[in-house]
């Protein structure tokens, strides 16, 4: 079972743009894919999938982006990937969702409509700004720019495979974030699988879609 971190009394992880009235239902562009995903502890990891330590994150990240995508387009009828580094040519920006609560994240320039390799301009572009898969993480260690400089305790346990994904979905029309968020999701692990992680990047990919829904003004 994967389990949703629901959001903390004192935190709110999700921002809405007040014009955002209408979620993608039929279409939608994705991009973050190639360079989003990072794996902390890395030996750990390298070790129980049996995979070099040299190897572990790019094999990760491939794994990790496919399952993404294959679940994706199981809720939109067409899904195109638009490369990384189309947006990362644009400034990173930080976007605030609460008072403590910073994502940061390459986002399009005003007047800039970004287009695929057709030439054809999406209406809304998914932005995968990070995620984080490792064990027993807290989202907080990582957006909350009050706690960004303390140095984190080295993690031993491993009761939990944790993702943390930060996302923007951008109004490519009108050039605006529409809905921007961090979730977090823990795994009870016990024996570390390519297919836990497959279960947990599914899940994540689920909650996001219904997140896009649900954010609607």
């Amino acid at each position: 079972m994967c389990i949703l971190c629901g959001c903390s009394p004192s935190y709110q992880w999700h921002q809405s743009h007040p014009s955002y009235r209408k979620a993608p239902t039929d279409s939608i562009a994705i991009t973050g894919l190639d360079e989003a995903f990072v794996v902390t502890r890395s030996s750990w990891f390298a070790k129980r999938l049996e995979i070099s330590k040299d190897s572990i994150q790019t094999f990760t990240s491939h794994f990790c982006a496919k399952t993404f995508l294959t679940e994706l387009r199981k809720s939109y009828v067409s899904v195109t990937v638009i490369p990384d580094a189309v947006i990362n040519q644009f400034p990173e920006e930080s976007q605030k969702l609460d008072t403590r609560i910073f994502m940061k994240g390459h986002l399009p320039d005003q007047g800039i409509v970004v287009k695929d390799s057709a030439g054809k301009a999406p209406a809304y572009i998914l932005i995968i700004h990070e995620f984080i898969l490792g064990t027993d993480l807290q989202r907080e260690n990582f957006f909350d720019y009050a706690l960004l400089h303390n140095e984190a305790p080295e993690k031993k346990t491993s009761k939990n495979l944790t993702a943390i994904v930060s996302y923007t979905l951008w109004d490519n029309e009108k050039q605006r974030p529409l809905y921007s968020a961090v979730n977090q999701f823990d795994q009870p692990n016990m024996n570390l699988s390519l297919s836990d992680i497959e279960r947990i990047v599914s899940t994540a990919v689920k909650q996001i879609t219904q997140n896009l829904t649900s954010g609607v003004q």
